[in-house]
């Protein structure tokens, strides 16, 4: 779990905020629907400035600009090539 002081102050806030909300519910006779119990809750931290957003786009994992391909990369990604090329005997070895 999170350790709440990693939180920030809003986060603890809401985190403090829903769980008073399930023990009001939790110590009634007859709980509340689930759908109303969230609805109720979304709209009481509308109520405090909570707004939901859009997810944000993912970061291409590459800028789309080609990086210098140094000397030492080079012939690493060559070596690499050439030893995949080669076949490999690994059931012969274990015998």
């Amino acid at each position: 779990m999170t350790d709440p002081e990693s939180l920030d102050r809003q986060t603890r806030a809401a985190v403090a905020a829903l769980a008073h909300h399930i023990r009001e519910r939790d110590s009634q006779d007859e709980p509340t629907d689930p759908d109303i119990f969230a609805l109720e809750h979304l709209h009481a931290l509308s109520r405090q400035g909570w707004q939901p957003t859009n997810a944000r786009r993912p970061e291409p994992w590459t800028t789309g600009q080609r990086q210098r391909v140094t000397d030492t990369a080079r012939r690493s990604a060559e070596l690499a090539r050439e030893l995949l090329r080669q076949p490999t005997n690994d059931h012969q070895e274990q015998q």
